[in-house]
């Protein structure tokens, strides 16, 4: 008998009616002989609203009753899962991750998952029930921690490789992977299959299809995830290793992330050992840089130039504002209102005239390229934020995105 995972996201849960839809959709594939063990995210927007209660009482709360706190939300929704399940005369038990066997290390807001014991769940699943897991979130010795936005999908891929599930399934309000956010282009193509690599650069560009982390771990357990709709039939994508996709094209897939900011560091004449300092400081504080380019100004002194999330702007601005109080830069500018673009295909390294068709269709469209960065599967731009969906638009249509590897002919 075939044991699935599956998780369903916020959307597909948002509201009773739509619960109870997922109920049946679940109780169906049961009836097929399959044991199944469900995945649940916060119902709808809970984890934002729980984010907003916290800021309304505490301007910095303690992480570990954050933790807590934004672990309701899934434990919410798998528990009405469940009670609508049983509803349909199939034995359901609802679990916290903690009851499920997962174990976390971390941040008790976005901590990693440590380890998976589901002796549980495998002896509820062997005696016919359906086990319904709250996601994100985990056991931090004898706490409750969360494993950061998008953590259900982890809790999902880790499961599946801990029971050794024969398919991790899921379930969101896209049909799957598409080559683009549909509601940037319209004509966005469904990517039959995408491999691992590609998809966690997309996914760390600012595609929110998936977790990061969810794509490593299944990576790591060499597991294959399919990604498709919970409203409609759809053939889906699968995620596996890179010598199983049968399609190649050059470009797969592009990603708009609108929340970074862009800052210009620049030294003293002749001396670049600032580089070095900054690069300690923001480590230390765990900020993430994302691009980075460096040389040297109009002046001949040495500049560095980088990206971080916006929420780490500010976190960021503090670090160089001591260093400039200390002598260690001439000076710094931080700007928010700027967009990242990316490309991702293995087909990049293969093309080396891709930068230029890049540089050709934004500089048709009047777009200035405030900064890039390329990769042996990815070249993201930074252009400013009013042109982000722009650019998308116009790079989807140059590399032919909507059509099959094979139709596609470069536009221009």
């Amino acid at each position: 008998m075939t044991l699935i995972v599956q998780k369903y996201g916020g959307t597909s849960l948002g509201s009773m009616a739509r619960i109870q839809a997922v109920a049946g959709r679940v109780v169906k594939r049961y009836h097929k002989g399959s044991r199944i063990v469900v995945v649940a995210s916060a119902i709808g927007k809970t984890t934002d609203e729980l984010l907003g209660m916290a800021k309304a009482l505490s301007d910095s709360p303690r992480t570990r009753e954050m933790g807590m706190l934004l672990s309701a939300g899934e434990v919410i929704s798998s528990a009405l899962l469940a009670m609508a399940i049983q509803s349909l005369g199939v034995p359901a038990t609802a679990l916290t991750g903690a009851q499920s066997g997962i174990s976390a290390s971390g941040s008790y807001d976005n901590a990693r998952i440590k380890k998976i014991e589901p002796e549980r769940i495998h002896r509820l699943v062997n005696d016919g029930e359906i086990v319904v897991v709250a996601g994100y979130q985990g056991q931090r010795n004898e706490d409750i921690a969360v494993l950061g936005r998008g953590g259900s999908d982890a809790s999902a891929v880790a499961l599946a490789a801990a029971l050794s599930a024969d398919c991790c399934k899921i379930y969101s309000d896209v049909p799957g992977v598409l080559s683009c956010d549909p509601r940037i282009v319209q004509n966005a193509r469904l990517l039959p299959r995408i491999a691992y690599e590609e998809m966690l650069e997309l996914a760390a560009s600012g595609a929110q299809v998936m977790m990061g982390r969810s794509i490593e771990i299944a990576r790591k357990f060499a597991l294959e995830i399919l990604v498709s709709s919970a409203f409609e039939e759809s053939p889906g994508t699968v995620i596996g290793k890179k010598e199983t996709i049968v399609e190649k094209s050059i470009i797969t897939g592009i990603a708009l992330q609108k929340d970074i900011a862009r800052i210009d560091v620049h030294g003293h004449n002749g001396e670049g050992r600032f580089v070095k300092n900054l690069l300690a400081n923001i480590a230390e504080e765990e900020i993430s840089i994302q691009l980075l380019t460096s040389g040297k100004n109009i002046l001949h002194s040495p500049a560095l130039s980088f990206t971080v999330n916006a929420e780490e702007a500010e976190r960021t601005k503090v670090i160089l504002k001591q260093l400039l109080a200390d002598n260690l830069i001439a000076d710094f500018s931080l700007e928010t209102d700027v967009a990242q673009v990316s490309l991702v295909g293995f087909g990049i390294s293969e093309n080396y005239g891709i930068v230029y068709e890049v540089f050709d269709a934004l500089s048709s469209a009047n777009i200035d390229i405030l900064m890039t960065s390329t990769s042996e599967i990815k070249i993201s731009v930074i252009v400013a934020k009013r042109f982000g969906e722009a650019s998308v638009r116009e790079l989807h249509q140059k590399f032919a995105l909507a059509f099959p590897p094979g139709k596609r002919k470069i536009a221009g």
